[in-house]
C-alpha cells in the first residue's frame, strides 16, 4: 500500500470518526420539571389546596405517605408526610390544569 493510499485511508477514518468526538449537549435539567410550592408550616395544609383526594404509601418508603389534594380549579398538589417525624415535607409538587 502506497503512502498516498495510507494517508487517504487515515483521512477517511478521521472524517468518519470526527462526528463521534463532538460534544454531547447537556440535558436540560428544568425541561419538563413540575412546579413546586413551599409550605409556610410543616404541621398544616393550606385550605386553598382543596380536598384530600388520595393517600398512598410506597412499599419502598413505608414511613412516607403521599397526600394528594385537588383545589377548585382542578390543580392537584402532592405533599409527602413523614410518619416518623410527624410532619410534612416543606415542598409540594403542583400539577396544574390548563
Amino acid at each position: 500500500m502506497s503512502n498516498l493510499a495510507k494517508l487517504g485511508t487515515i483521512l477517511v477514518i478521521l472524517t468518519v470518526l470526527q462526528p463521534s468526538c463532538t460534544k454531547i449537549q447537556q440535558p436540560l435539567e428544568k425541561a419538563g420539571a413540575l412546579p413546586t410550592e413551599n409550605l409556610a408550616q410543616t404541621n398544616s395544609i393550606p385550605s386553598d389546596w382543596g380536598k384530600l383526594i388520595s393517600v398512598a404509601i410506597s412499599p419502598d418508603f413505608p414511613r412516607i405517605a403521599q397526600l394528594w389534594f385537588q383545589d377548585e380549579k382542578g390543580d392537584i398538589r402532592l405533599v409527602f408526610y413523614n410518619t416518623n417525624q410527624n410532619k410534612l415535607v416543606p415542598t409540594a409538587v403542583v400539577f396544574r390544569r390548563i
